[in-house]
């Protein structure tokens, strides 16, 4: 029987992915479970294997299209098989040429080297040395079957082998100016928050009282570090707190759905991880079932794996609520922008020293400031309010969150 080979979707935004190379050629015999293509997407790079055992055949997209999510791009077949009639394999259009850009692609550009289809090497090592500009060719792989592994790339970069990066053209502005073409990451963030901010964003802030907070972190330091192996962070608190939140206020926890709300039975916690080149939101499943020991291990791992871009897509797809913390940047404040298809994000600034009044005297006390954007076609001012109303008590007297 047919098996129609899929362009799968990786994230829960995700439109389309980029064809980094096939591993089999049309007509080679693939075995289930065999990696048969790599694909790159605006967040990580993804392996995907055979369904079944039989020819590849009729392969409709190669290396550099971009191909929109759930494309049939190749057909595995049985000797002798047909590929079905009902289903015929569509490549994806190539991306229009800028306005402005149209008169020079007349003119017919070098096109770059293509990659030697018998290297060897994983995914990660791949955007690594497009990133370093690296030709692969020249380096030395170590993995299994003479693999090149991240960490290769990495070393040829630290002893100054890899080719320099080519300087952009400069843009026909202007003298002293250059255009610099946007990363695949960065293209799609760009398109993204075009998207969310078609959203009615509504902001609350709410100044908290961080004291209790900062002593609750440091008396579960080292109980944490000895069971956990991880330091505890505030931004894991906050992740407690959060989740906390949400079950005393489940109305937040959803997201506006054609016309309906989409209400979440799942508490799953993404958080924005700055990583080179853009953004990634990990996600860490059932926040609100973990102890903070358990939190405190997955976020490490997972902000670990972000900046390493070797995210799984279960590990940054489904979140129903986002946190953002820029508080480690010295941000007193900050708005962050929702990402679809959830109803809220809470934005986290520093904790900051601030004379404030307490019993009729002026005191000196660490505060911090939080905002949460809501999407105002599901939730009001008055339901955002409650949630901060509970973060900032668990805030203020840990000891409830903790019990």
């Amino acid at each position: 029987m047919a098996v129609a080979v899929i362009f799968p979707k990786l994230d829960e935004a995700m439109t389309s992915g980029k064809i980094v190379r096939w591993l089999k050629n049309e007509g080679d015999q693939v075995e289930k479970g065999e990696i048969i293509l790599e694909i790159e997407s605006e967040k990580t790079s993804f392996e995907l294997e055979a369904e079944a055992s039989g020819i590849l055949s009729k392969v409709t997209a190669q290396a550099g299209d971009e191909v929109p999510i759930g494309t049939t791009i190749a057909y595995i077949l049985q000797p002798g098989e047909k590929v079905p009639e009902a289903e015929t394999p569509v490549k994806a259009a190539p991306k229009e040429a800028k306005p402005e850009a149209k008169a020079e692609a007349r003119a017919e550009a070098p096109k770059p080297a293509a990659e030697p289809k018998d290297i060897k090497a994983s995914p990660l090592a791949r955007n690594i040395a497009r990133e370093h500009n690296v030709d692969l060719s020249l380096v030395t792989g170590t993995g299994p079957g003479g693999r090149i592994t991240r960490e290769d790339v990495l070393k040829f970069v630290e002893e100054g082998k890899a080719a320099a990066a080519p300087t952009p053209a400069a843009a026909p502005a202007g003298a002293g100016e250059e255009a610099v073409p946007l990363s695949t990451m960065r293209e799609v963030i760009a398109r993204r928050m075009v998207e969310s901010f078609q959203t009615p964003h509504f902001y609350l802030t709410m100044e908290v009282d961080a004291q209790e907070l900062q002593n609750a972190r440091q008396q579960l330091l080292p109980v944490i570090e000895a069971n956990a192996g991880v330091r505890l962070t505030l931004t894991d608190l906050i992740i407690k707190v959060a989740a906390r939140a949400l079950e005393r206020n489940p109305a937040i926890n959803c997201s506006y759905a054609d016309g309906s709300v989409k209400m979440f039975q799942r508490i799953d916690m993404g958080l924005v991880t700055s990583v080179e080149g853009g953004l990634m939101v990990p996600v860490i499943r059932d926040a609100n079932k973990k102890s903070l020991a358990e939190i405190a291990q997955a976020r490490a791992e997972l902000v670990q794996k972000a900046r390493e871009k070797t995210l799984s897509k279960e590990e940054m797809t489904g979140s129903t609520f986002t946190i953002s913390n820029m508080g480690m940047y010295d941000i007193d404040q900050f708005s962050a922008i929702i990402q679809p298809p959830e109803a809220a994000i809470l934005a986290v600034g520093s904790v900051m020293e601030k004379v404030v009044a307490r019993r009729g005297e002026m005191v000196i006390r660490p505060i911090m400031n939080l905002t949460l954007s809501i999407d105002h076609r599901v939730l009001d001012g008055a339901l955002g309010a409650q949630f901060l109303q509970t973060v900032k008590s668990y805030i203020e007297d840990p000891v409830n969150l903790i019990l």
